[in-house]
C-alpha cells in the first residue's frame, strides 16, 4: 500500500464551443463539446485530471452522484480496487458493464496521472516505456462534393498527413467519385482509410469494399452492425483489406470475441469507450496475443484526453496505423498549452503524468453552471 489517499473527485462538467465541423454521412458533428472533466485530490497535494468524452451531459451526474464518494479513501495505485468499487455501483444501477465507461474513463486517467507525478515519471514511462516521442496521426477529410473532396485531401497532403480518413456507406457511386477525387491529388504512398460507420450488410458490405478498394484502401473501419460478428468475420474472409473494428467493442470480452471469430484485423480503441487506460492496455495486450494491430482514436477530445492517448501510443510496441487524434476542433482544450500536429504527426508530451497541465481559469470559464 503507498501512502497516497484519493480526499475527493471533483466533477466540472464543460461545454466548449467548436471552430467548425465535419460532415458525415448521418449527419454533422455537434457544434460544441459538452464534455466532463474530473480532477482527483490526495492526502499528499498530488491532483490529477481526467476526462469524460462523450455528448451525453448526464455523465456528469453519474459522476457526481454515484461514483465520486465511491474511490474517495482507496490508494490510487490499487487500480484493481479502483476499478472494482465501479464495476458494483454500475451493476446495481444499470447492470451493464460498460454502459458508464466514459466516466470510469475519467477517474481512470485522473489516477493514472496522480500515479505518475506521484513517481515523477511520465504517463508513458508508467505504462511500460516510451517507444517513440511523436505520433503519426489521420485526418477526416469529411464529406462533400468530388471537387471539395480533392480541395480537402490536397491541403491535407501539402501540411504533411500521410493517413486520409474518409466516411462511407450513403452512396456507393458518390463515394467512389470522391475517392477517385482524393487520388487524384493523394499519390499512393499516402493511405486513405475508409469509415463507414455501420453502414452495410455483409453482403453489401463485400461488394462495396471489392469495388472501392480499386483506389487504394489502407482499412475499413466498422462495415457492419457493431453487433454482427458473424458477418463482419464473414467480410474479412472475402476482402483483402483488413478491417478495422471501432463500434464492434467496449471491453476486452467484446474484442475477444471479435478475434477468435476472425472479423477485425485491427482494433480502434478509444480511452473514453474502453473506460480508461488500464481496460485499454489489457485490450492491447489481447490484440498483440493475435497479431492484431492497434490504433488510437477519440471523438474530439480536449488536452487532457488527448495526452493520454498520445502517451498510451506511444508505448505500443507496433503501430502500422495512423491515430485518429488530429481534429484541432474544440475552441479551447483546457491545457496551457495546446498540442498541435506538424507535418501529420504530434508530440508526446514532456514531463511528470500526462505531461499537460490544465488551465483553471479556462476551465472555470467553459464550466457549465
Amino acid at each position: 500500500m503507498s501512502k497516497l489517499r484519493i480526499t475527493g473527485l471533483d466533477v466540472i462538467p464543460v461545454d466548449v464551443p467548436r471552430r467548425g465541423g465535419f460532415a458525415l454521412q448521418r449527419g454533422v458533428t455537434p457544434p460544441s463539446s459538452p464534455f466532463t472533466v474530473v480532477r482527483l485530490r490526495t492526502n499528499q497535494d498530488v491532483v490529477g485530471y481526467g476526462e469524460g468524452v462523450t455528448t451525453d451531459k448526464s455523465m456528469a451526474d453519474v459522476l457526481r452522484e454515484h461514483l465520486a464518494e465511491t474511490v474517495v479513501g482507496l490508494d490510487p495505485f490499487d487500480l484493481t480496487g479502483i476499478h472494482a468499487a465501479v464495476d458494483r455501483v454500475e451493476m446495481m444501477r444499470t447492470e451493464r458493464i460498460g454502459h458508464w465507461n466514459p466516466a470510469r474513463a475519467a477517474i481512470d486517467i485522473a489516477v493514472h496521472d496522480v500515479q505518475a507525478r506521484w513517481l515523477g515519471v511520465s504517463l508513458s514511462e508508467l505504462l511500460g516505456g516510451r517507444q517513440r516521442d511523436e505520433i503519426e496521426v489521420c485526418k477526416n477529410v469529411g464529406v462533400a462534393s468530388p471537387s471539395e473532396t480533392a480541395k480537402a485531401a490536397a491541403a491535407l497532403v501539402e501540411a504533411g498527413y500521410r493517413t486520409l480518413k474518409i466516411r462511407a456507406g450513403a452512396d456507393i457511386d458518390a463515394e467512389d467519385e470522391r475517392l477517385a477525387a482524393i487520388r487524384s491529388v493523394a499519390p499512393r504512398e499516402v493511405r486513405v482509410r475508409l469509415d463507414a460507420n455501420q453502414a452495410w450488410d455483409p453482403i453489401a458490405a463485400v461488394r462495396a469494399i471489392e469495388r472501392l478498394g480499386a483506389h487504394g484502401l489502407e482499412a475499413v473501419e466498422q462495415p457492419c452492425h457493431f453487433a454482427d460478428v458473424r458477418g463482419a468475420a464473414y467480410v474479412a474472409s472475402r476482402v483483402d483489406v483488413p478491417l478495422m473494428a471501432d463500434e464492434g467493442f467496449w471491453t476486452i470480452y467484446d474484442v475477444r470475441e471479435l478475434l477468435v471469430a476472425g472479423a477485425a484485423q485491427a482494433l480502434h480503441v478509444y480511452l473514453g469507450k474502453c473506460g480508461g487506460i488500464r481496460p485499454a492496455m489489457r485490450i492491447v495486450g489481447l490484440a498483440e496475443a493475435f497479431g492484431v494491430a492497434v490504433s488510437m482514436g477519440e471523438r474530439i477530445p480536449f488536452g487532457i484526453a488527448l495526452a493520454a492517448h498520445l502517451h498510451v501510443a506511444a508505448t505500443l510496441a507496433h503501430t502500422p496505423f495512423a491515430h485518429a487524434l488530429a481534429y484541432d476542433l474544440n475552441e479551447s482544450d483546457l491545457i496551457t498549452t495546446p498540442i498541435t500536429a506538424v507535418g501529420g504527426r504530434m508530440p508526446v508530451p514532456e514531463g511528470p503524468g500526462r505531461g499537460v497541465e490544465v488551465d483553471e481559469d479556462r476551465l472555470a470559464f467553459y464550466a457549465r453552471r
